[in-house]
């Protein structure tokens, strides 16, 4: 189960994902948090975070080296059963 948790810090609010999972070998769950963006108190202004996937294409492989691909929120990815055009 997912919910988003608020953090109030000066002029932004900040918003994350929080999602909880059962790890072999621990006795309690653990939880994980993952930016989604951040709301200006002024202006009520949604700021989300930007997804920018860098790396680079090795055609001989055909494989993306570089960083690893980003977490994203449950909030942005399609709905189970959702079309999609």
């Amino acid at each position: 189960m997912a919910y988003i948790v608020r953090i109030v810090k000066g002029r932004y609010e900040y918003l994350y994902e929080c999602r909880s999972r059962r790890v072999e070998g621990k006795r309690s769950p653990v939880s994980e948090r993952i930016f989604i963006g951040r709301v200006d108190l002024e202006t009520r202004e949604f700021i989300p975070k930007s997804y920018v996937v860098k790396g680079m294409l090795d055609v001989e492989r055909l494989e993306v080296t570089g960083r690893p691909l980003p977490k994203v929120p449950s909030c942005y990815l399609p709905m189970k059963g959702e079309i999609t055009s």
